[in-house]
């Protein structure tokens, strides 16, 4: 814990929770009351876009302030173009200038994902002469997802990661592809938060054939139909079981589609929307294994959701989950490999005493609760804070 209170660390996330979307970045803000619950003062400036904003104005912001904790989210007229492009970077100024007025200047700025929060952190440590930190979180390097492009931008970057205090990433996965990206730095992993509160193995029955799969329904990532081909298998072995959905995405309807085309029951794939909070962990945690079918993923965070709630997890090989699942937690398949998936599927249902339900709740409170999310925020700081202090005194 920080012994000193009034430390005070500027956030600016490229994605953040806001009214335009309310599970947004949500990572980020864990990670924001993480720092907080370790002694820090945090505020997060945010400027989001929008289509349109009530009487015809062209910014609107919405502050919010609770103890230590402030947050200032700036929404700007997009209506594309030239002009769009400079009310996004008054935004910004305005969500600054508004947190720096509530809290006053920071000695830390924090950017999360790359490259646009980054460099606006790099103009600050310039002009407050304090230290700026980056955490990247985007999949853009990966080569199934591969956004990362143009030699500006990646001239940007080297510089950018080349002159911030400490970079740190969310899995060893995507270190790996941003080194092979040509992207030089010291790898810190600072892993996501999980809600080991909320997510907790359940005192009630679990329903033995009910499978689960929370998505955003973007199919060239998530791969749902693979899971649904798999699912076919699966339910062509075991009828009884069952799948449920979880989510909203711009995929929604065309995977719906899917699921009719196979002819299933009613009841055998059932779709709930959105779900938050306590209504998200009771249908995980009342469920018999959690499905991750992804193409890729940064860090997998349902997956890690569902081992807090004692669920084992079916998994393609994403992220860092195979070494953490391994044997014991659940099923790791390859990408792409229906008959595969179903195959781990079916053992997971079929043979639930292999898997070490209580072992894998506390495995993940002891890697990834807000507690040991927030010790390694402390050492992060506490580490860039010092080296400036030690750079200054050598000087």
């Amino acid at each position: 814990m920080n012994s000193d209170k009034h430390l005070h660390i500027l956030y600016l996330p490229r994605w953040y929770p806001c009214k335009q979307d309310p599970m947004l970045g949500l990572f980020v803000k864990k990670h924001a009351l993480a720092a907080v619950k370790a002694g820090y003062r945090v505020s997060v400036a945010y400027a989001v876009p929008d289509k349109e904003l009530p009487g015809g104005i062209k910014y609107s912001t919405e502050v919010k302030q609770e103890d230590a904790f402030t947050e200032v989210i700036t929404a700007y007229l997009n209506t594309g173009g030239f002009s769009s492009h400079w009310r996004q970077v008054a935004a910004w100024k305005k969500a600054i200038k508004l947190c720096v007025r509530q809290s006053g200047r920071p000695e830390l700025v924090h950017a999360h994902i790359l490259t646009r929060t980054a460099v606006i952190a790099a103009l600050l440590s310039l002009a407050w002469r304090i230290p700026y930190l980056v955490t990247e979180h985007w999949s853009r390097y990966y080569p199934e997802n591969l956004q990362y492009k143009g030699w500006l931008r990646k001239l940007i970057t080297r510089f950018l990661l080349k002159n911030a205090g400490s970079v740190s990433v969310v899995s060893d996965r995507l270190a790996n592809a941003m080194h092979k990206q040509g992207l030089r730095f010291d790898t810190e992993l600072l892993p996501n938060v999980v809600d080991t509160v909320l997510f907790h193995p359940a005192g009630e029955l679990i329903d033995p054939y009910k499978i689960i799969s929370v998505t955003c329904f973007e199919e060239r990532s998530k791969n749902l139909k693979m899971l649904i081909d798999a699912f076919t298998l699966v339910h062509n072995v075991m009828p009884d079981a069952r799948l449920v959905l979880v989510g909203e995405g711009a995929d929604l309807e065309a995977t719906i589609a899917y699921v009719n085309g196979k002819n299933f029951q009613p009841g055998t794939v059932r779709f709930t929307g959105m779900l938050q909070d306590e209504a998200l962990a009771a249908e995980i945690r009342t469920s018999a294994c959690l499905a991750l079918s992804s193409n890729y993923e940064t860090f997998g965070i349902v997956a890690f959701e569902a081992m807090a709630s004692g669920i084992p997890v079916v998994a393609t090989d994403v992220a860092d989950l195979k070494p953490f699942i391994g044997n014991d937690f659940g099923k790791i398949v390859q990408q792409g490999d229906s008959s595969g998936f179903a195959a781990a599927l079916l053992d997971v249902l079929g043979h639930p005493e292999k898997f070490d339900r209580a072992g894998m709740a506390e495995a993940v409170r002891q890697n990834f609760s807000e507690k040991m999310v927030s010790d390694k925020l402390d050492v992060l700081y506490q580490s860039v804070l010092n080296k400036r202090k030690h750079g200054r005194e050598q000087r």
